[in-house]
């Protein structure tokens, strides 16, 4: 691996939390227009809630876990280590696996169907438009570690 693509990581120009929050804005406009609720309704936002806060839960420790390990969180900047312990002993991608799952509250807790929905595309979009970036680079600057990582832990759960 050069310098220069070590220097930019990934090499991702966007923030991967954006396609979690503008698939489920639109998700949201569209239940506006065309509603589509979860049925029965009653009763689902306290799952909803339980969703995000377990996701938001997941996402805190998966950052503390990369700050605590020295390495960088955001994918434009260099990675330094290939993080093994805790949450990542479980999931390559514990805090886009917490999008989803974030994502899924929300549905629940708005009683939005197309929220629900929007699970699948923003895993799709994470998927195609970062891990697999993300991935390259990894398997890149780490050779077989990470391709021995890779063999041992899956990539969502």
């Amino acid at each position: 691996m050069d310098a220069d693509q070590d220097d930019k990581g990934a090499g991702l120009r966007f923030p991967p939390p954006l396609i979690a929050v503008v698939t489920i804005a639109l998700a949201w406009q569209l239940d506006r227009f065309l509603p589509w609720p979860i049925l029965p309704a009653a009763g689902w936002w306290p799952l909803g809630a339980a969703c995000v806060g377990a996701a938001l839960a997941l996402a805190l420790v998966a950052v503390w876990q990369l700050h605590r390990a020295g390495t960088a969180i955001e994918p434009w900047r260099p990675t330094t280590a290939v993080v093994r312990r805790g949450v990542y002993r479980f999931s390559r991608n514990p805090i886009y696996l917490a999008f989803c799952l974030a994502t899924f509250g929300i549905g629940l807790w708005l009683d939005s169907g197309w929220i629900v929905a929007a699970v699948a595309p923003v895993a799709v979009l994470l998927y195609w438009l970062v891990i697999r970036r993300e991935e390259a680079y990894l398997e890149s600057r780490f050779g077989d570690a990470y391709r021995a990582y890779c063999r041992q832990v899956r990539r969502w759960i």
